[in-house]
């Protein structure tokens, strides 16, 4: 079975990123954890943009297979609607993946109800490598989800970010809820003189732009 994910989604600097996280900080009691993304493409074209999003996480001694198909139509440069699909994996499992790829078989047999859903034709996908994320949990606002503040370690690199997963698509009160979550930020960024170093571009792709980055300067 699916589920809907709608997240709200800003790129923040380190310094935007620090004055978030200190006047979040006084008034909850913040939650730490640690996880671990692998990501899959295409061994011909990585780069292409892809109607499906493949990682392995691992999250503590959990490991999960997800596959997002991003909603096009509904879908901004702060908002970001997918269709979500997750397998259980055992670690052994998960390792093995990593290591030999998944391959168009593997995911005919663990989703087919979304590519029957979606008309996709699977192909054999392999792993490129991982990226690494300390979220901070932040209960704001009665009835949403917390806010999230990640730290992405991948490639040399750190980059900070701020995702708020929204439940709306089968809300009735959906577009009261997400104005009021925009609404809710601005005011934030406006009385912190924070300015979003960037709009929605998913962390997969952020680590694949980095890694072909450094192999065409070698």
């Amino acid at each position: 079975m699916s589920n809907t994910e709608t997240e709200l989604k800003y790129l923040l600097s380190r310094k935007d990123f620090h004055c978030l996280y200190h006047h979040l900080q006084p008034n909850n009691n913040i939650s730490l954890i640690r996880q671990v993304n692998y990501y899959f493409a295409s061994p011909d074209s990585p780069l292409t943009r892809s109607p499906i999003n493949i990682r392995i996480r691992f999250l503590g001694e959990k490991s999960e297979l997800t596959c997002k198909i991003p909603i096009v139509n509904q879908t901004t440069d702060v908002l970001q609607n997918s269709y979500e699909y997750n397998r259980q994996f055992s670690r052994k499992e998960a390792l093995h993946t990593i290591k030999d790829g998944l391959s168009d078989k593997a995911q005919t047999e663990f989703f087919p109800e979304m590519l029957r859903n979606h008309s996709l034709q699977p192909t054999d996908l392999i792993c490129y490598g991982h990226l690494r994320t300390a979220r901070f949990h932040f209960p704001v606002k009665d009835g949403f989800s917390p806010v999230l503040l990640d730290v992405n370690a991948y490639l040399g690199t750190f980059d900070y970010e701020l995702e708020w997963e929204l439940d709306l698509l089968q809300n009735k009160l959906q577009s009261k809820q997400l104005q009021q979550a925009n609404t809710f930020l601005k005011e934030l960024f406006q009385k912190l003189n924070i300015s979003p170093a960037g709009g929605l571009k998913p962390k997969r792709v952020r680590f694949l732009e980095r890694l072909f980055s450094l192999r065409s300067i070698r």
